[in-house]
């Protein structure tokens, strides 16, 4: 059996270091060849990144990104627009990579470069994003910026130095985040969402919406089930919830009160599902520039949820939570 060609080893783990940091592994692949840190031709064509023009203008966008990462609404606008640039920019990757092989080996590997390079970026955005939100799931901001960086050059380094090693560090990394791939992803399209809503947020009136104003889906789900307190109008807003037992680590859906207290409905394998949140105790209500928290507590939990501001206000939240100890 022939080997496999670097080309097609390389093809992933180039992939995911350039959706974790692509300016940065462009810049290490461009100035590898200069720096003498290689003698052996790169492969492919990604020698063409060996140029003065192409390392300075990648130098220009890695300050520009290192700037705007500082400061979490930049870095959620920043990032919201490389969940766009990232594949792109992978799949380009791919192309240099794949230079010389038959013309569907290249469609094929800029597809999957492609995918791969999105994921990476919608993974580690997601968990900057959890930090910001008031998770607490990563280290402090910079301290994550420099372990990034750490890691994308010592992948870009193993992947020219030894591509098969490079290729099983890279489905080692992404099977270890696959149990949290979808959360953090949801995450942060949950901060794209909150982004845009802080734009129109003056023109709107912060209030809960009316029954009417419900999706389809959770006015049926309500309908359905008795479980909910009877009386009272049904009034809810979007809202996504971090570690609420019975649901995703992170979940985007509907926070509804028709009654009795408030529930939390969302999709759980394409069926909508409901929790009631009179079962956890309400610790604080805060306001944040971008979104509302109600941090949420019990035996062991430590779970909010989150609010847009163009939804209930402090004052409102508070007055469906007062049961609750704390507030």
């Amino acid at each position: 059996m022939p080997p496999i060609p670097t080309e097609i080893l390389a093809l992933a783990p180039l992939a995911v270091a350039a959706g974790v940091d692509l300016y940065l592994t462009l810049l290490l692949i461009g100035a590898a060849p200069t720096l003498g840190l290689w003698d052996a031709p790169l492969p492919g064509a990604l020698g063409d990144l060996d140029s003065p023009s192409v390392l300075i203008t990648v130098g220009i966008f890695y300050l520009m990104e290192f700037t705007a990462e500082r400061f979490t609404p930049s870095a959620v606008v920043w990032n919201a627009f490389h969940a766009i640039i990232r594949p792109v920019s992978g799949a380009l990757l791919a192309l240099l990579l794949l230079d010389g092989h038959p013309l569907w080996i290249m469609a094929a590997g800029a597809l999957v470069a492609g995918v791969l390079a999105s994921l990476a970026h919608g993974i580690r955005s997601g968990g900057a994003v959890l930090r910001w939100l008031g998770a607490g799931v990563a280290p402090g901001a910079r301290l994550l910026s420099m372990g990034e960086d750490v890691a994308v050059l010592g992948l870009v380094s193993l992947t020219l130095d030894a591509p098969g090693w490079a290729l099983g560090t890279a489905i080692l990394v992404l099977a270890a985040s696959a149990p949290y791939a979808r959360s953090l992803l949801r995450a942060f399209a949950y901060a794209v969402r909150l982004i845009g809503g802080r734009v129109f947020v003056t023109f709107r009136q912060r209030r809960w919406r009316s029954a009417e104003e419900l999706p389809a889906w959770v006015a049926s789900a309500l309908e359905n089930d008795d479980a909910l307190a009877p009386g009272g109008a049904l009034r809810g807003s979007p809202a996504a919830a971090w570690r609420l037992p019975g649901a995703p680590a992170f979940a985007i859906g509907w926070v509804v009160v028709r009654g009795g207290s408030p529930v939390f409905l969302f999709h759980r394998k394409r069926a909508p599902a409901w929790i009631d949140l009179g079962v956890v105790a309400s610790a604080r209500i805060t306001e944040h520039d971008l979104f509302r928290r109600v941090d949420l507590t019990g035996s062991g939990l430590r779970a909010f949820l989150l609010f847009e501001l163009g939804g209930p206000s402090v004052e409102s939240l508070r007055a469906e939570f007062a049961s609750s100890p704390g507030l």
